[in-house]
C-alpha cells in the first residue's frame, strides 16, 4: 500500500515538471530575448602635459601656527624661462596631516629686495579643482603624482601681467590645516611636499616658522628632510617673533645646513617640528 501512495507521489510531481516544460517550450521570444545595450563612448582622449617651459623653485615654505590650527605658506618662484604663450596645469599634492580645511592659491610678482614675494601683496587668484591624484594632463609641481591634491589653472593673461613686470613670478599656495596634536615633548609637526620638475628636485629656499596667535608663542622650530632617501641633517629655520622670556633650549643645539645647500632627492618631503608654550 505504502509503495503504490509513493509511487502516484512521484507520477504527480513528474506530470507538474513536465506541464511546467512544456509552458517554457511555447514561451514566446520575443519575451525571453536580452534587451540590447546602447553602445559605451569612446573613451575621451586628454593630452598629455607637456614639459614645464621653465625650471621653478620653492623660494619659501612657512609655517604659521596657532594652538587649534596651522597656515603652510609656499612660495614657488616661475621664471619666465621660455615661456611664450599659454597657460599652466600645475598638479599640487596635499601635504600631512590629513586633507586640508581650505586651500587656495596666487599668482605674485616677486619684491624688489629678494626672490620672496611681499607678504602683505594679495595676488591674483588661481583657480583650482580637487582631484584624487594627477590627472595626465597637469603638470607635475609639488608632491607625488598618486597622492590627492589639487590642479591649479594658472592662466595666460595671469603670466603676461606678471612677467610684464619682470622675468620671475610667484605662485603662492596657502593651506589650512587643523593643528596636530602634540607629542610627549610638546612638539607639533607637519610635512610639506617638496617638488621635481624633469626628474630632479626643485630647490628649497628659506624655511620659517611664525605664530598665528595675537601673542607670539613658537619657542623653538626645527626642519629636516624626509623620504626614504633624505639626509637627516637639520635644515636651518627662522622663527618669527619669539615669546619675551621663552624658556632656553636645554638640549645641544646642532649645527643646521641651509636648505640650498642640503642634498635633494626626488623623493625628499619636508617635516617641519615647532614646540611652544603651554
Amino acid at each position: 500500500m505504502m509503495r503504490a501512495v509513493l509511487a502516484a507521489g512521484i507520477a504527480v510531481a513528474l506530470s507538474g515538471h513536465a506541464h511546467g516544460k512544456g509552458t517554457t517550450k511555447h514561451t514566446s521570444p520575443r519575451l525571453s530575448a536580452s534587451p540590447s545595450l546602447p553602445a559605451l563612448p569612446p573613451p575621451a582622449y586628454v593630452r598629455p602635459a607637456p614639459p614645464l617651459p621653465m625650471l621653478p623653485r620653492i623660494g619659501r615654505v612657512r609655517v604659521e601656527a596657532a594652538r587649534d590650527r596651522v597656515v603652510i605658506v609656499e612660495d614657488v618662484q616661475l621664471p619666465r624661462g621660455d615661456w611664450q604663450s599659454g597657460g599652466l596645469d600645475l598638479y599640487i599634492a596635499f601635504g600631512s596631516p590629513g586633507t586640508p580645511i581650505a586651500i587656495d592659491a596666487r599668482i605674485m610678482v616677486p619684491s624688489s629686495s629678494g626672490p620672496d614675494s611681499r607678504p602683505e601683496e594679495a595676488g591674483d587668484p588661481v583657480a583650482l579643482d580637487h582631484v584624487a591624484r594627477r590627472t595626465a594632463g597637469a603638470q607635475p609641481l609639488l608632491g607625488k603624482p598618486q597622492m590627492a591634491g589639487v590642479v591649479a589653472h594658472v592662466k595666460e593673461a595671469q603670466l603676461h601681467r606678471a612677467y610684464a613686470m619682470g622675468d620671475s613670478a610667484v605662485l603662492r599656495v596657502r593651506t589650512l590645516l587643523m593643528a596636530p596634536a602634540a607629542d610627549a615633548t610638546g612638539a607639533r609637526d607637519v610635512v610639506v611636499r617638496l617638488g621635481v620638475s624633469a626628474g630632479q628636485p626643485l630647490t628649497l629656499g628659506h624655511i620659517q616658522v611664525g605664530s598665528l596667535e595675537a601673542q607670539p608663542w613658537i619657542t623653538r622650530a626645527e626642519a629636516t628632510l624626509c623620504g626614504p632617501e633624505a639626509t637627516t641633517s637639520p635644515l636651518t629655520v627662522a622663527i618669527a617673533g619669539k615669546p619675551p622670556g621663552a624658556p632656553t633650549q636645554k638640549t645641544p643645539v646642532l649645527a643646521t645646513v641651509a636648505p640650498e645647500l642640503a642634498v635633494r632627492h626626488a623623493s625628499d618631503d619636508l617635516c617641519i617640528r615647532w614646540w611652544g608654550l603651554p
